[in-house]
């Protein structure tokens, strides 16, 4: 008998991150937008910073040494280093900022994906389904309105399961006293024959 393959572990792509696209693209491409503004503000202004003190070396030295193959020497150094310093600035802030997406990628999805689960048992509340609603991951956000969701909807679910004890109680009664029987499956019999199919529906609508 060949043996059963081991079932490699479960990897999440990026895309099990984003419930909701709409929602999470748009904070993140905000968030990120408004960092990298800041960011390239920031390495501007060093860029400038570094650019006056290289300017001020060079002047300070042919100010010493009036020799021109040392001022060329000067300006190519400064220059490589200026072009050195706005390169490493820019490879840093591409870095930060995709460092920065993912990290918002799998914070919105904390909120996302509560949103996303509340609207899923929104669409079976519309179809007539009251099923269990299930617990939040650990790492999840929004437990407060999560926790407030799920004892609304288990309060339907109690009031549904009593509406349904009461319709079978007054089932069980009306065959005890023969009500409908005698009408030889007429309208009254077609109506309860309804009532018990509709206290059937909602019995399944609690599974």
């Amino acid at each position: 008998m060949p043996e059963p393959r081991a079932r490699r572990p479960y990897r999440r792509k990026l895309s099990n991150y984003l419930l909701d696209k709409s929602l999470q693209l748009r904070y993140v491409a905000l968030v990120t937008a408004v960092s990298a503004v800041i960011s390239g503000g920031l390495g501007y202004l060093i860029w400038q910073q570094e650019m006056e003190a290289s300017s001020h070396v060079v002047t300070a030295l042919d100010s010493v040494f009036d020799d021109a193959e040392m001022h060329d020497n000067m300006v190519g150094r400064t220059s490589t280093d200026d072009r050195e310093l706005v390169l490493r600035m820019a490879a840093a802030g591409l870095g930060l900022m995709g460092v920065l997406f993912l990290y918002l990628v799998v914070m919105t999805h904390k909120v996302a994906g509560p949103l996303y689960k509340v609207s899923r048992y929104f669409d079976e509340m519309a179809v007539g389904r009251l099923g269990p609603v299930y617990s939040l991951r650990k790492k999840d956000m929004l437990r407060d309105f999560y926790d407030k969701f799920r004892d609304m909807h288990e309060s339907l679910r109690e009031q549904q399961r009593l509406d349904i004890e009461a319709m079978a109680r007054f089932l069980s009664a009306a065959d005890a006293a023969g009500v409908g029987a005698d009408d030889g499956g007429g309208a009254l019999g077609a109506e309860l024959a309804e009532l018990r199919a509709h206290v059937e529906r909602r019995r399944k609508a609690l599974a």
